[in-house]
């Protein structure tokens, strides 16, 4: 099978009219992983105890060689993260058509996924700040995980989700717009 195109306007058929068409809110997209800084914080203040440690006392300079990984770890940890965030915003983008949901998304190599409207459950919307949040498929109480298999594997992973579009501005404008394309 052939992968689809990374450009969604390549994916739609000929017919098929885009209802809509957006991308996460850049700043809270981004943001989302900030508690992973303050472990980043944490780790490289024990990094730099420890090499301090270790060249102020009379251990061999050649452990200082072990508190290097872990320096490369936090500082990840501490801003690296934000810049692969920001690399992932730039290459997610969400398409509902009349007939589909069309998501691209990846870091290094984004890749597009196609879902069919009438294959996915209703939506829910999540709030995440003021007029921003996210739209989550889920299956209705006692439906498990939908109808086709496979979509518990779906980005973003979420326990009882299926799939979602993250930190848009006006959700519920959005949701109206699938909900209007199933009819």
């Amino acid at each position: 099978m052939k992968e689809p195109d990374v450009n969604l306007d390549a994916n739609l058929g000929p017919i098929e009219k885009v209802l809509w068409r957006g991308k996460p809110e850049r700043g809270p997209f981004v943001w989302r992983t900030w508690p992973l800084s303050v472990f980043g914080g944490v780790l490289l203040t024990a990094v730099v105890a420890f090499e301090t440690t270790i060249l102020t006392t009379e251990a061999p300079d050649l452990l200082a060689c072990w508190g290097i990984p872990f320096f490369f770890a936090a500082m990840y940890m501490l801003v690296g993260h934000f810049l692969l965030t920001s690399r992932e915003w730039r290459n997610t983008e969400y398409v509902v058509t009349d007939t589909r949901v069309l998501i691209r998304h990846g870091i290094f190599a984004p890749r597009v996924k196609i879902f069919s409207l009438a294959g996915l459950p209703h939506t829910l919307v999540e709030m995440r700040g003021k007029e921003v949040g996210n739209i989550m498929f889920k299956p209705q109480q006692g439906e498990g995980y939908g109808p086709w298999p496979g979509y518990q594997t779906m980005w973003p992973y979420t326990p009882g989700y299926l799939l979602g579009m993250m930190y848009l501005r006006d959700p519920h404008k959005v949701q109206k717009v699938i909900e209007g394309a199933r009819r």
